[in-house]
């Protein structure tokens, strides 16, 4: 096994797949199973006459039920659980797969045409269905993992339903139903509406993916986002006929009861017994060997629940092709690793294989990874964890902090962690200087979001959704990843008007961490200016989001960072300008700055000139903050030749981040 770039079975992303690059990042039964169904037949625009005929069959045979006949969905669990339903209802776990109903598609199907990489597609409603009209994607899938060369403006329109969505908090993607030669194949229908905007945008819009990469995202959901999107997921690939196809199905949509408690069937047969079920709930040291209750594991295979799609893993050898005829191998109470082998950044320390494995494949770690290992790409929170002290050390795991039922259903942080910003980390950690006199360990006041140990030890230096979220790689600030590897730091991503060798004397000097060597720029000018504008897309886009971030203007201010964000309003990368604005509309003066992160270059630069003459005539220029640090001037001038030097200096390597 290995990750060399012949290896083609791997992790499964969240986000769509890129056809044509690495394949390292295809699983062995979705290249094969591709491969055979759509390179080896000729495909040509769909018989309209079959497409109810079609649409019926794919959903028909995808929803609810599975080929083992074990999973028996959450409906089955409400009668007992009434609360555990309920409070699970709530989440966005729930919801992340679901028919395309019409209360719950939030796109405006209204005949609305949106252009995904140069393509049209136009989308409407007959009664409550909802409908796509778009290039043939059986078709382009065809030409574009290497069939015949027909120029993709050629490929023939067709009209496909919308069957299924995917997302309901952020934004949603949707699914349409495939030529029914090829069975209940789910296609991707290339645009995300955005929910909060109201807006439809291109998929490759919404990823942090090269700009100037050409490479169409197209993604079946069967071979895809069933992995984790879904409850019981089979594939279901059928290589015996002449066209192979796919025969999917589900044990229900969405991640539901049996994603964490395993399959239910023999529990409920068992408990059909009143009696049974009694004297199971007067015995408090009994546990029903029926169903498995993740609170009652050690913290390794707890967490592992939570792994079977949080975290960076290929299937073991011979798992690939197994899973994609049979289904989902891991049942909650497993030990995952017997049969998926999760790959870590190598670390000073790390096993001969961890490295064998980056120097095969470094671009499979760079898109999941900072540079010193700690993880970028969101989705990975189990993988991040593992790595940490306190897991490998401890008996942390994901229940420490979350539940999926007594919680808030969005960070689903469990009770009282919800109400008391450090109650996970004392449960473990009693000392004083952690408790009672948290002042002593942190050098902020007591109240203050300087001494909320999430901030400084779980940073937001993780990328997904367009937004930071918080780092599970549970570790103290070190000033040697900034310095050599440019990852941010959560000193300097809250006091964003400090330099690195402020925060490097302050670690020294509190914690005795040893100094290391600076460049002159990173003595004198502030990290986050740095990161902002000469930083790589990564670093801009993570800066960008801290740049709204209230803790940070409670350090740092926030009169004086908004001639600073307005330059990203023109960066390369589609994802760092939309995050640049959602957060610059939360300085003082811009809540009702209007902008479009997708219009032309010359109108993005005018909206960075707009931006920065604003804030001019806000009157910031006389009260924002002023020092050789932030680039102002003290008469709060900017010094635009420095900023200029940076922004030619910037970094633009490629990044792209597998969310």
């Amino acid at each position: 096994m290995s990750l060399d770039n012949s290896r083609v079975e791997s992790d499964d992303d969240h986000s769509p797949p890129t056809s044509g690059s690495e394949p390292g990042r295809f699983l062995l039964w979705g290249v094969i199973g591709l491969g055979v169904l759509l390179l080896a037949s000729k495909i040509g625009s769909v018989n309209q006459s079959r497409v109810n005929h079609r649409d019926k069959t794919a959903m028909e045979r995808l929803l609810p039920h599975s080929r083992d006949n074990v999973y028996v969905s959450s409906n089955k669990c409400q009668s007992c659980h009434p609360g555990e339903f309920a409070s699970w209802h709530k989440t966005f776990h729930r919801t992340m797969t679901q028919p395309a109903h019409p209360e719950i598609v939030a796109g405006a199907f209204d005949g609305s045409t949106v252009v995904s990489d140069g393509l049209e597609y136009r989308v409407y409603r007959k009664g409550d269905e909802f409908w796509a009209e778009m290039p043939d994607p059986e078709e382009m899938m065809y030409v574009v993992q290497g069939g015949k060369p027909t120029p993709l403006e050629e490929i023939p329109r067709v009209q496909r339903r919308v069957v299924m969505c995917t997302g309901s908090h952020h934004y949603q993607t949707y699914w349409v139903t495939g030529d029914p030669k090829y069975g209940n194949l789910l296609q991707t229908l290339p645009l995300i509406y955005l929910i909060k905007d109201k807006r439809w945008i291109p998929r490759e819009a919404a990823f942090m993916k090269d700009p100037h990469d050409s490479t169409r995202m197209i993604t079946q959901w069967n071979n895809h986002c069933i992995n984790c999107h879904s409850t019981g997921g089979n594939p279901g690939l059928i290589t015996s006929t002449k066209d192979a196809s796919f025969g999917t199905e589900v044990g229900e949509l969405g991640i539901s009861c049996e994603a964490c408690h395993g399959p239910a069937e023999k529990h409920i047969k068992a408990n059909r017994n009143p009696l049974r079920r009694y004297a199971l709930h007067g015995n408090s040291t009994k546990t029903d060997s029926t169903i498995v209750n993740p609170a009652n594991l050690d913290h390794q295979r707890s967490s592992q629940v939570c792994g079977q799609c949080h975290g960076v893993f290929i299937r073991n050898d011979g798992q690939g092709m197994k899973y994609a005829t049979e289904g989902i191998q891991y049942k909650p109470g497993d030990y995952i690793e017997q049969l998926r082998y999760y790959i870590t950044h190598p670390r000073e320390g790390s096993p001969k294989k961890v490295w064998e494995d980056y120097r095969k494949n470094p671009k499979f770690f760079r898109e999941r990874w900072w540079e010193d290992g700690t993880i970028l790409a969101g989705g990975r929170e189990y993988s991040a964890m593992s790595a940490s002290s306190c897991y490998t050390k401890g008996k942390m795991s994901c229940l420490s902090c979350h539940s999926m039922h007594d919680s808030d259903p969005v960070g689903q942080l469990k009770k009282p962690q919800a109400d008391i910003a450090n109650a996970s980390c004392t449960a473990c950690h009693t000392e004083r200087q952690y408790t009672s006199h948290v002042q002593e360990h942190t050098h902020h006041e007591t109240a203050s979001s300087g001494s909320t140990c999430m901030n400084c030890h779980m940073p937001h230096t993780t990328y997904a959704l367009f937004r930071a979220i918080r780092s599970h790689q549970i570790e103290s600030p070190k000033i040697e990843s900034s310095a050599k590897y440019g990852v941010p730091n959560a000193c300097n991503l809250c006091h964003m008007d400090k330099t690195l060798a402020w925060t490097q004397d302050h670690l020294h000097e509190r914690y005795g961490s040893t100094k290391v060597a600076l460049t002159q720029e990173q003595k004198e000018v502030s990290a986050a200016l740095l990161w902002m504008l000469k930083g790589h897309a990564a670093q801009r886009v993570i800066t960008a989001w801290h740049a709204g971030w209230e803790p940070a203007h409670e350090a740092a201010g926030d009169d004086w960072i908004a001639p600073f964000q307005a330059r990203l309003l023109q960066d390369p990368y589609g994802v760092v300008r939309y995050v640049a604005h959602t957060q610059l509309k939360k300085l003082p003066g811009f809540q009702d700055f209007k902008y479009d992160f997708l219009e032309n270059d010359a109108a993005l630069a005018a909206k960075v000139k707009e931006a920065i003459d604003l804030w001019r005539k806000l009157g910031h220029v006389e009260t924002a903050h002023s020092g050789q640090e932030i680039l102002i001037s003290e008469d709060g001038q900017l010094n635009e030749a420095a900023v200029q030097t940076l922004l030619r200096e910037r970094d633009n390597r490629t990044v792209e981040i597998r969310e």
